[in-house]
């Protein structure tokens, strides 16, 4: 009977422990992004490190080192190629709508006088206020990206001693409440990263298929391309569907209406693809979860989290079942 009330004693203060944590969350949901994104690239470059020691025979160190390097210069490069496309996507479009074509085609031309009609009657205070904000947006997205970057670099190669002083709190006169804390947020960080590599994996596949496709329509600035098609293919099955935009519309202005349609076909087999068979099927050998319970769950974190949710909203619900020990999580 003792050994019975001791065990729900401790897993009452577990629960507890979960609601202080949960807290913490609320009061800093301000800072959520940047807090995950600096534990995602920590968890990245601290297993890549491990992996470029172990083939290189590095320290530990220069092997973090090394990733980041790879990683910058792959960043600038995406930067460099993205700003490339969307120049020339710019220039395209300004020649295609000063095309005389829009005025010999009866199709095009009635399109081009509905949407002719449709600028007519737009505020255009509000248009330049909503690009401000999307600016603004977008700006503040790039320094949470930067500072995530910059902190996961100092995580990384100062996790020894991080770790080492962490143990302080392990010896204070809160010894249980800090054990608890860190076996906690010490299980979702690996289970958010276990799973972030699968849709890494996922992502990497869709960008071969999709690449092929536009390599065979000779698509211009096709590394830029392939830099964009593969960061959003990190957002789990939407990511496949936002690409749609920029790829039609150069399919559009390279090609005529068949090169379009191949456009469509190709991204909607890569979102069936990865929709019912990459991510519940990878995601299921991970998480040993029904395809429906993974899809259903894609579908509610995005509805309460956004695009957020697509991304944890997976590891939020294995997490969980792992704490109430409805179904552990095999980290291996």
């Amino acid at each position: 009977m003792n050994s019975f009330m001791s065990w729900r004693q401790s897993q009452l203060y577990r629960y507890f422990v979960l609601a202080v944590i949960i807290v913490l969350i609320v009061f800093l949901k301000q800072f959520m992004s940047l807090l995950l994104l600096t534990i995602i690239f920590s968890y990245l470059a601290i297993n890549a490190g491990k992996r470029v020691s172990a083939i290189l025979k590095t320290s530990r160190a220069l092997s973090i080192a090394i990733v980041y390097i790879l990683a910058i210069t792959l960043i600038v490069l995406a930067i460099n190629h993205g700003a490339a496309t969307v120049i020339h996507q710019v220039r395209s479009m300004v020649v295609l709508a000063t095309d005389t074509s829009w005025h010999t085609n009866s199709f095009l031309r009635e399109i081009y006088k509905n949407v002719h009609q449709y600028t007519n009657v737009l505020n255009t205070d509000q248009l330049i206020s909503k690009g401000i904000t999307h600016l603004n947006q977008v700006g503040h997205v790039l320094y949470e990206l930067v500072l995530a970057l910059l902190f996961s670099f100092i995580f990384s190669m100062t996790y020894p001693q991080l770790k080492s002083w962490s143990m302080h709190f392990l010896h204070s006169p809160y010894n249980k409440f800090f054990g608890e804390f860190y076996i906690i947020i010490h299980r979702f960080i690996v289970i958010l990263g276990r799973l972030f590599e699968v849709q890494l994996m996922i992502g990497v596949i869709n960008t071969a298929v999709m690449v092929a496709v536009l390599a065979f329509l000779k698509f211009p600035y096709l590394l830029g391309f392939t830099i964009l098609i593969f960061i959003l293919g990190l957002i789990p099955v939407f990511g496949v569907i936002i690409s749609l935009v920029p790829l039609t519309i150069t399919a559009f202005i390279i090609g005529n209406w068949h090169t379009v349609l191949i456009i469509l076909i190709a991204v909607a087999c890569v979102h069936f693809l990865e929709s019912y068979f990459l991510h519940p099927h990878f995601m299921s050998q991970r998480t040993h979860m029904p395809v429906l319970v993974i899809l259903l769950n894609l579908i509610i974190m995005e509805k309460i989290f956004g695009v957020w949710g697509l991304v944890v909203g997976l590891p939020i619900l294995t997490f969980l079942l792992d704490f109430f020990r409805i179904q552990k999580f095999n980290s291996q």
